[in-house]
């Protein structure tokens, strides 16, 4: 028979130390191309940039030029 009382679950193994300061650097770098996307995103909605843009160069001409 078993005994009544159910041991204790060993804790989770310890991550390498090598991996969680990739795994962070990842995730830093992840937030800085995702805030970057969102400042293009919002340039081209504004018409700052993009082909239809008022100050690109389309047919030579500049803003309003």
């Amino acid at each position: 028979m078993g005994s009544v009382f159910k041991p204790k679950p060993p804790p989770p193994p310890k991550a390498d130390p090598a991996i969680e300061e990739a795994r962070k650097q990842e995730e830093v770098r992840a937030k800085e191309i995702k805030k970057e996307q969102d400042i293009y995103e919002k340039k081209v909605a504004k018409g700052v940039i993009g082909t239809r843009s008022l100050f690109s160069q389309a047919g030579g001409r500049g803003f309003f030029g």
